[in-house]
């Protein structure tokens, strides 16, 4: 992993009304370690809190977890929020156990693509294909 970041800013959280709050610690953490500006917005923020981080904090990049299954309801809607901003330029994420019950990766993904996220992962089994997908996006400029 490139290790030099610095002049790359993300902005991530937790959406909706979920606690699971240590991964998203541990992700800002590696994502600092790798030299990115990091604003970590913590637990139960909507959409439009990215949104207002994001335009604050000039961020190149939005991380967006969700580990309760309720990402459907907040994240409808997500990408033509930041359209609508003149921030579709920004890298949108979104990553966890997406939506309850056991529906394929690959519907849920394309669901989750057609709301304006860049990158979907649902339940990966490591944080490298975040990691890895965040530097050659970051290297390739604006989304």
């Amino acid at each position: 992993m490139n290790m030099n970041n610095t002049a790359k800013r993300i902005v991530m959280g937790v959406i909706g009304h979920d606690i699971h709050v240590v991964s998203n610690r541990i992700i800002a953490i590696a994502l600092r370690e790798y030299g990115y500006e990091v604003c970590n917005l913590g637990v139960d923020n909507t959409a439009e809190n990215f949104l207002d981080a994001a335009i604050e904090f000039e961020a190149d990049a939005v991380i967006v977890s969700s580990l309760n299954g309720e990402a459907e309801h907040w994240c409808n809607g997500f990408g033509p929020l930041f359209e609508n901003a003149d921030k579709d330029h920004v890298y949108r994420y979104l990553g966890g156990n997406l939506v309850v019950g056991n529906k394929p990766v690959v519907e849920v993904v394309d669901k989750f693509l057609k709301f304006g996220f860049h990158r979907v992962f649902h339940r990966p089994p490591n944080l490298d294909v975040l990691f890895e997908s965040l530097e050659i996006d970051m290297l390739n400029g604006k989304a």
